[in-house]
């Protein structure tokens, strides 16, 4: 791997088509009543390329999660500009912005799972309401093979182990088959076996799946075997390791 700075533009060998996440000048502050604001995005720039896998690190409170949160729009920025497949994130409003938000995966560390549904209606539920061009059953189905739950499609989360809720969870963020997955600490809730083979299984997806995932994470392991590191401190990218541009 190389070193990039934090500041440098796509290089002419690396095109937008290539891109798949551009982040520009992306800020977020929050008011919390306090002298100073928390400023959680301060001017990030950052670019991801297709089909890689980005641990995005950092201390605790340096923004990190935040940084996927906006890039998810679960949360708005308040200047910048985030390009995601050559849309632009930042400029939807209203319908277009929750059309947007169901074309990405989200795995979050809490597995967020509804207790009183299946695994195999935990997966459909993002889709249960809406008019899709698939079965949404064996959707739900081959995902939960996929994640290695083949013949617990009827179990309960609570019948299932901290690291099967998550593959539920990981099964779930790609009833659509979403070209970006945003992954905030996705082991932080499991043993360290359990959370290899989560790394293992996201690192799989990437690859069969073509998917290209961000994860927040403290695990170095992940770190170590992601296409791009991209460390995180107080609010700024500090240093950006691999083949991406930042």
């Amino acid at each position: 791997m190389t070193t990039v700075s934090a500041e440098t533009e796509a290089s002419p060998a690396t095109s937008d088509d290539d891109v798949m996440v551009r982040v520009t000048d992306l800020t977020k502050v929050y008011e919390t009543g306090a002298e100073h604001p928390i400023s959680a995005c301060d001017r990030i720039s950052l670019a991801v390329e297709r089909g890689k896998l980005v641990a995005v690190t950092g201390p605790s409170g340096s923004g990190k999660s935040t940084l996927l949160h906006l890039i998810g729009a679960l949360d708005s920025a308040d200047s910048g500009t985030i390009m995601v497949d050559g849309r632009e994130v930042t400029s939807l409003r209203g319908r277009e912005l929750a059309v947007y938000r169901r074309t990405i995966g989200f795995v979050f560390q809490r597995f967020h799972l509804l207790p009183t549904l299946t695994a195999l209606d935990n997966v459909m539920a993002p889709v249960l309401p809406l008019k899709v061009a698939f079965d949404k059953k064996e959707r739900a189905r081959e995902l939960l093979a996929e994640v290695g739950l083949a013949g617990r499609e009827d179990a309960l989360p609570s019948k299932l182990s901290g690291g099967q809720q998550q593959r539920v969870a990981i099964a779930r963020a790609l009833i659509q088959r979403p070209s970006l997955l945003l992954a905030d600490e996705p082991t932080g809730n499991l043993d360290s076996q359990t959370g290899a083979q989560i790394i293992d299984l996201l690192f799989n997806l990437r690859t069969t799946a073509k998917t290209t995932i961000m994860i927040a994470t403290h695990d170095e392991g992940l770190a170590d075997r992601s296409d791009q590191i991209v460390q995180v401190r107080d609010g700024k990218v500090v240093s950006a390791v691999g083949p991406g541009v930042a």
